[in-house]
């Protein structure tokens, strides 16, 4: 039987071959920066709450005295959440529906609170502890502590995933095949 699609096994191969270098790209992507315990993994429906688990206890035993815990819970693109004491930041979008309410940050748990959630709150969250490299420094380093990444599951049974490199990588495994079945006229 003769095939005339447009690809030959040369062009199928090196299609593949695309593909594999993709699938180990969003591998080495995918895995960021883990901690000993590594990446925790939530599904939520849209409108639920969500808390995202975070303790600075387990990286570092206690801070000075006089020194408040400084925590900052971020995606790869934006800070979602930061407090220090008193004072807090929400990141734009999730005004008035996150927190790490600060009596419980006192005592080690920087969990980050999430309400209402949204389909686009699908993605990677990372919490890091902002600690003085000097006492009265200017200065601080930040500490990582968690990672999670949270899928949105809406009513519509649609799971909305947070990687892109998961999106292109399906898109890009799709357009290949269509390239190589599809004949052109």
């Amino acid at each position: 039987m003769y095939y005339s699609g447009c690809c030959s096994i040369s062009a199928y191969s090196s299609a593949m071959g695309i593909i594999l270098q993709e699938i180990i790209l969003m591998l080495v992507i995918s895995t960021g920066s883990l901690s000993a315990e590594g990446r925790l993994f939530m599904d939520v429906k849209v409108g639920r709450s969500a808390v995202l688990p975070c303790n600075w206890r387990t990286i570092l035993d206690n801070l000075s005295s006089d020194q408040k815990p400084h925590i900052e819970w971020r995606t790869f693109s934006e800070t979602v959440f930061e407090r220090r004491g008193e004072e807090h930041y929400e990141g734009e979008g999730y005004e008035d529906r996150v927190d790490v309410p600060e009596d419980k940050l006192k005592k080690g748990n920087c969990s980050l609170v999430l309400k209402e959630v949204k389909a686009e709150d699908a993605g990677v969250y990372e919490s890091y502890l902002l600690v003085n490299r000097v006492k009265r420094a200017l200065s601080s380093k930040r500490v990582f502590i968690q990672s999670v990444e949270l899928s949105v599951d809406d009513s519509s049974g649609v799971i909305h995933f947070p990687s892109p490199i998961i999106t292109f990588t399906i898109l890009t495994i799709i357009l290949l095949f269509m390239q190589c079945f599809i004949d052109p006229l």
